[in-house]
């Protein structure tokens, strides 16, 4: 029982009243022992010239194992680890350990009382009843336990004086008694103060521990909000620039096959003229990435089984990863139409693929799945709940730490040489998802490997057939 508690309190906040109420009284117990080994000695040599026997050192070696059993108690529970001490059995054990030491000097007073005259009796029942009170002090936290050493150390004795059939008997008996019931009426008041300051402790410690994590949710929020409106005005700019910067390409590749049409076939300046629209036809490439990350540009979603999509790519996926890395696609025998642009979705394979040879230069495995999924605990927070169609790529390449992790899909961050990446491959992915009203998850640990899921709605009609791969534009790496 718990005093202190309104109503009946929750089973983990009353595991942990009771831990801290045992926790005290083992804390308490090193003096205890000490106290009861000194006074039981220094008692018995008392009773001894008193009584002239030795009977009392053999009331003295009782009083000794009884508190070498409890010392025993006290080196395992100090032994025991933080989820041991929370066991039931240490109440137990705490309160049967009191009850033995109490009936120790409860019990002096049937077998020492006969051989002792009155002043041997009334200072044996005067240390009892300071025994009693210092009890009080060390054991009350735990009111089972101060209450097992009252009672047993003095109903015996009192006991004994109301056998004596005389007034002064029972005027010392009832003494007892009473002195005994004021002491175990504080006991109470005590427990109930400890019980109040453990709960509130508690309540206290919970308060913290939510107020912390409500500031950590705070600021993630905050700092999600940060990079939402940063990659939004980033967003628009680039759309921006984008469009102008295709106005002038458009003009460019106009003129240039114009110029290539007049000068003819055979004139020293093709060459040089199919060099420079090249050149531009990889500009526009970049334009339609930038688009891609600006979630600007103009998809065309349809059903489609991704699975024969994947198996169209298969070639062009096993050329880009070279014959160091290889290749294993799994796909859900059941697996649903996906709505989606094919030849996009196709362009966000290639990508990730891409980022997925780069992280395996000394080689590796790559795996790619398909599978149908529902929004729930694993899903990216931002999607809408429905049905999905999951693409996973997973490799064993180098992986990301977590800062890395967490700027993989900043535009233009990129971990690789200059001139080699850059640094919107995932960006363009991740713009691709959402505005196909899916969202992309990274896994990643830094030596363990990286995987992408492409979280792709499902389509409610049957799939088209699936165009043939185009490669009219390169992927971003």
């Amino acid at each position: 029982m718990v005093f202190g508690l309104t109503g009946p309190p929750a089973d983990e906040v009353f595991r942990e009243i009771r831990a801290a109420q045992v926790s005290s009284v083992f804390r308490q117990m090193p003096i205890a022992l000490a106290v009861n080994t000194v006074n039981a000695a220094l008692t018995a040599i008392v009773l001894q010239r008193l009584a002239g026997v030795i009977l009392p050192f053999g009331w003295l070696c009782g009083v000794v194992l009884v508190t070498a059993g409890r010392l025993v108690l006290w080196l395992r529970y100090r032994r025991a680890s933080p989820s041991e001490k929370d066991d039931p059995q240490w109440p137990l054990l705490a309160t049967g350990g009191s009850l033995l030491a109490g009936l120790c000097w409860g019990l002096g007073g049937p077998v020492l009382f006969p051989i002792l005259p009155v002043l041997g009796q009334m200072f044996l029942t005067i240390v009892i009843g300071g025994m009693c009170t210092g009890a009080v002090v060390t054991s009350a936290s735990h009111l089972p336990t101060i209450l097992a050493f009252l009672l047993s150390a003095s109903l015996p004795v009192a006991i004994l004086f109301f056998c004596q059939g005389t007034l002064t008997g029972s005027a010392l008996g009832a003494m007892v008694l009473v002195f005994v019931a004021a002491l175990a009426l504080a006991a109470v008041h005590f427990n109930r103060f400890l019980a109040d300051t453990t709960r509130l402790r508690i309540e206290l410690s919970r308060a913290n521990l939510r107020l912390q994590a409500e500031i950590a949710e705070r600021q993630a929020t905050e700092a999600a909000l940060r990079q939402a409106q940063k990659l939004e005005v980033i967003g628009q700019l680039t759309g921006g620039i984008a469009h102008d910067f295709n106005n002038l390409l458009t003009i460019v590749n106009g003129n240039l096959t114009l110029a290539m049409e007049r000068i003819g076939e055979n004139s020293a300046g093709v060459p040089l003229l199919r060099g420079a629209l090249q050149a531009a036809e990889r500009g526009g490439a970049l334009i339609h990435r930038l688009l891609a990350f600006a979630r600007k540009q103009r998809l065309d979603p349809k059903p489609v089984n991704l699975s024969h999509l994947v198996a169209g790519i298969e070639d062009l996926i096993r050329r880009t990863l070279g014959d160091r890395i290889g290749l294993a696609i799994a796909s859900d025998p059941d697996l649903s139409p996906a709505r989606v642009d094919a030849n996009q979705l196709e362009l966000a394979i290639l990508n990730l693929t891409i980022n997925a040879r780069d992280a395996m230069s000394g080689g590796g495995s790559l795996r790619i799945e398909l599978q149908n999924s529902r929004t729930g605990d694993r899903s990216p927070p931002e999607l809408s709940p429905g049905d999905y169609v999951v693409v996973s790529i997973s490799d064993t390449g180098t992986g990301m730490d977590e800062e890395t992790l967490a700027r993989a899909f900043e535009p233009f961050f990129t971990t690789k040489e200059l001139g080699i990446g850059s640094g919107l491959g995932l960006p363009m992915v991740q713009g691709f998802a959402a505005q196909s009203g899916g969202a992309v998850r990274i896994r990643s640990e830094l030596g363990g490997g990286t995987t992408v899921e492409l979280w792709l709605p499902q389509a409610d009609e049957p799939p088209l057939k699936t165009p043939v791969p185009s490669a009219a534009c390169s992927p971003s790496r």
